[in-house]
């Protein structure tokens, strides 16, 4: 790729790329050293808040590992809570965003955009679930969410209420924490719309389909004529990564098409970490759907719908649709993923999300009642230790942090540990020694 500002800036860019190329290698020995806590305590000062670790980035790091501000290096399986799917340092995407950094638009947005803007619409669709030929682009997965929602409601001639799953996420603005199943997430905030919610699957009860749709029937036949939309999460994030098949899904959708009821997926967390590009094509559940949003892998994040539902044009705008930057990155990054041999049963998703079941089976077998409840997909791997206390599995991760491994956990009681596994970059190697660090916080 040539850039439009001539040799020079070319010159420039690989003498830079080499550079950090050489300091990753070496470990970036000329780094300076900084009072961590000290910057961690203006950090709470200022936030109001201290962090839940002591985490300081350097700015510096090399694939799964990130470099600390007070030279430490640990390894990353937060990423951001799923963002970061190509770990730390990936150069291709240094290259990416500083080519587009050096553009004339540090952002874009709904009025004045650049080819940016078009290129990772153009991608995002090419590769998305059949039926869904419209995009929007937006910031925070919340943002494509709260899009997605005016826009059903409109469809549905205004009616408010919203069907979700016990457990669900679906973000931390207003109405996304009314629809999120955690009421600690909405205290002292007011109840403003209906959300009716219908039971997850359970692996573990072979009545869970039928109890869900059940449910559903009874949700439609009291409620129906005031429901905008299905929410769904095909993989649940928040109380760990609960997956269900094809045939949970599927009668609950054909109920909502029969009702007139609009079917949303969020795809916020999935996208890009479940074996494929949407766990909605995974699934193959896209002749049910109307809308998908994504986020987080994007760096950025999208609602993706069908023309016939395209909204009245003053119902969705906003001054800011993404940093450019941040676009040209979300756009390499599903070339990359679709390109590197990341997708499907031999892809380098699925060849992780099996090496580290092995793990968690070995660990558990090795440590009776320390380890259990596994589930999850892809690069989104969860598990349970001890007995779930939120206590318990906070301390664990302190631990393991303190060792050099950064976690973060989802629930409440029982909680979870998620492993957001850097899949774009990790190795056998790096894995068994995350494992051999979890193996000494037990």
């Amino acid at each position: 790729m040539s850039s439009p500002f001539g040799p020079d800036f070319e010159r420039g860019l690989r003498l830079m790329l080499d550079a950090i190329a050489r300091a990753q290698q070496a470990g970036f020995p000329d780094a300076p050293v900084l009072d961590m806590a000290g910057a961690l305590r203006k950090l709470a000062e200022l936030r109001g808040r201290a962090p839940f670790f002591d985490y300081l980035g350097s700015g510096m790091g090399r694939g799964a590992w990130a470099r600390l501000a007070d030279g430490r290096w640990v390894l990353d399986f937060t990423l951001g809570i799923g963002v970061h799917l190509f770990g730390h340092g990936n150069l291709d995407l240094i290259e990416t965003a500083i080519r587009a950094a050096a553009s004339d638009l540090a952002m874009q947005g709904n009025l004045i955009f650049n080819t940016e803007y078009v290129g990772l619409m153009e991608t995002l669709l090419a590769h998305a679930p059949a039926g869904l030929d419209r995009c929007w682009l937006s910031l925070s997965g919340a943002d494509a969410n709260e899009n997605a929602l005016k826009l059903l409601r409109q469809r549905r001639g205004g009616r408010p209420g919203i069907i979700a799953f016990r457990g669900c996420f679906h973000g931390r603005t207003s109405a996304m924490a009314e629809i999120t199943d955690r009421p600690d997430y909405r205290l002292g905030q007011p109840r403003t719309f209906p959300v009716y919610y219908v039971p997850f699957h359970d692996p573990g009860d072979p009545q869970s389909t039928a109890k869900t749709a059940a449910a559903m029937r009874d949700v439609i036949a009291r409620e129906g004529d005031c429901v905008a939309a299905f929410m769904v999460e095909l993989v649940q994030g928040e109380a760990g990564f609960r997956t269900a098949p094809r045939e949970f899904f599927v009668p609950l959708f054909e109920q909502c098409r029969a009702a007139g009821i609009a079917v949303w997926i969020d795809e916020i967390q999935t996208f890009g970490r479940v074996t494929e590009l949407f766990a909605t094509e995974l699934l193959d559940l896209a002749q049910y759907v109307d809308v998908v949003t994504v986020g987080k892998l994007l760096q950025g994040s999208a609602m993706l719908y069908r023309h016939e539902l395209a909204p009245d044009p003053g119902l969705i705008s906003g001054t800011f649709s993404g940093a450019t930057a941040a676009m040209a990155v979300g756009r390499r990054i599903i070339e990359k993923l679709v390109g590197e041999n990341f997708f499907g049963p031999q892809g380098r998703e699925k060849q992780l999300e099996l090496m580290t079941r092995r793990h968690l089976a070995e660990l558990s077998s090795r440590h009776p009642g320390k380890v259990s409840h596994i589930d999850g997909i892809g690069a989104m791997i969860s598990f349970r230790v001890g007995d779930g206390s939120l206590s318990g599995t906070r301390e664990f991760i302190k631990r393991a942090f303190s060792r050099g491994l950064a976690l973060y956990y989802g629930g409440h009681e029982p909680a979870c540990v998620r492993l957001f596994l850097p899949a774009g970059v990790l190795t056998e190697g790096e894995l068994a020694e995350a494992f051999g660090i979890i193996e000494s916080c037990l």
